[in-house]
């Protein structure tokens, strides 16, 4: 990995969530910001939706999440929203991940979703299932 350059990227929802459930691929991107080595760009919108999808799924997971909202508020960069109007994902509901990756200029989004995964690209964003975003750096 160039570290001259650390990539910088947006982790969708349901990455963050497999990885702190699950583990696999996403827990090592998780691993790859805690430690340092990828900057990461999130929103205020989705860190509510990781909060509320945590909550409403694995209630038993809440002490995590608290303890990786902490530490993304501390090493992210969160980005305010609605400066620019983005409607290109089938799933409107998408939207949010690419404005947010756009607001904080993001080299990468990594995800599981496929209606994002579809896109492959926008602009000069990377859109990447989380093997892909490991092979990539």
């Amino acid at each position: 990995m160039d570290l001259s350059h650390k990539p910088v990227v947006v982790i969708d929802t349901n990455v963050w969530v497999t990885g702190l459930i699950f583990g696999c691929k996403p827990e090592l991107i998780i691993h790859l910001f805690i430690d340092g080595q990828i900057n990461v760009v999130i929103s205020e919108e989705l860190v509510s939706e990781l909060r509320r999808k945590i909550n409403q799924r694995f209630p038993l997971y809440l002490k995590n999440i608290n303890l990786l909202e902490a530490a993304v508020r501390d090493q992210a960069l969160v980005v305010p929203l609605g400066l620019v109007e983005v409607n290109i994902s089938r799933d409107k509901d998408d939207n949010v991940v690419i404005e947010t990756a756009i607001a904080g200029g993001a080299d990468y989004i990594i995800t599981g979703d496929k209606d994002l995964l579809v896109l492959k690209k926008y602009k000069n964003i990377k859109i990447l299932k989380p093997s892909e975003f490991l092979e990539n750096i």
